[in-house]
């Protein structure tokens, strides 16, 4: 079962958006079923990380696509680990 997102209580310090303009979006959001919000944020995830890859991909041409697996990584989790552990776990990926 998927939870229920309640938006109410979601606190923003960005108020570039008209209050009117987000209580559309909020309308919008809550009036599509658990499985639709669910798809939307797995979609968000999916540009986020295109996005990332592009970038990659536009900074260091060249790569190929073990390297640009552990920059996916170092992006990801650069401060989930210690220099050694990253070594590691680059030195895993770029081997395959």
């Amino acid at each position: 079962m998927v939870p229920k997102i309640r938006l109410d209580n979601i606190r923003s310090d960005m108020k570039d958006t008209p209050r009117h303009i987000s209580d559309i979006q909020k309308k919008i959001i809550l009036s599509k079923t658990n499985e639709e919000r669910s798809l939307m944020g797995a979609e968000m995830i999916d540009s986020v990380y295109q996005m990332i890859r592009d970038r990659i991909i536009e900074e260091k041409p060249g790569l190929s696509k073990r390297e640009i697996n552990a920059e996916m990584f170092l992006r990801y989790y650069q401060n989930e680990f210690s220099e050694q552990e990253k070594e590691k776990i680059i030195a895993s990926i770029k081997s395959g």
